[in-house]
């Protein structure tokens, strides 16, 4: 039987022995930590579209009992998620999905297909996300918002709610990293660039 203890290691690489890795499809970096009954590239989660392309895990990232990330479709061939992640309890990333460096995904966190998450958000337990989304740098989405395909989800802000209602903007979340609301002016632009860019992807 396998236990709490059980671990091995592929390089640098903590990995739990019930976890479960594709590794013909993931391509991982350096330090991670991947917790009991992980699922990293199982088939994406679409009627009509087939599995294809990679999963990129990049270092540092925490994950928790449970999550499971989902292969790309041919929409971007890519599953990403950068450096520095805690992703807790069950939550989902689903194909296609970007996070980016430092973003925090609490438990039963569920993304959409094609969800963009850019650098140091926080998402709450139990947060859902519309597929197509792309969420600001410096969020704080709090527990049970439910995100919806007609919000726009700029930097450095607050939403909570169902369907999300904006809160205000993260102060404490900007003073915590050394930046101010003006600060987030360029992360604005870049996430608009993020939309454009995804925006030209067409299935095959």
């Amino acid at each position: 039987m396998v236990g709490f203890n059980d671990w091995y290691y592929e390089g640098t690489n903590k990995i739990h022995k019930t976890a479960l890795i594709n590794w013909d499809v993931v391509k991982m970096g350096e330090n991670n930590i991947i917790g009991p009954y992980t699922c990293i590239g199982t088939d994406a989660q679409s009627i009509k579209d087939e599995s294809t392309g990679v999963i990129s895990i990049g270092n540092n990232n925490i994950f928790r009992e449970a999550v499971s990330v989902n292969m790309p479709t041919g929409w971007s061939k890519l599953t990403a998620i950068e450096d520095n992640c805690y992703l807790m309890i069950n939550s989902n990333i689903a194909h296609d999905c970007y996070v980016e460096s430092n973003c925090i995904i609490s438990n039963n966190a569920a993304f959409g297909g094609h969800v963009y998450l850019m650098k140091n958000t926080n998402v709450g337990y139990s947060v859902s996300i519309h597929q197509f989304q792309v969420i600001g740098s410096y969020c704080m989405l709090g527990m049970g918002t439910i995100i919806p395909k007609n919000r726009n989800i700029t930097s450095g802000t607050k939403w909570a709610g169902n369907p999300a209602k904006l809160m205000g903007k993260n102060e404490v979340g900007l003073k915590r990293n050394g930046l101010d609301v003006s600060d987030m002016v360029s992360e604005d632009k870049r996430r608009q660039s993020i939309i454009d860019e995804r925006s030209k992807y067409n299935y095959e």
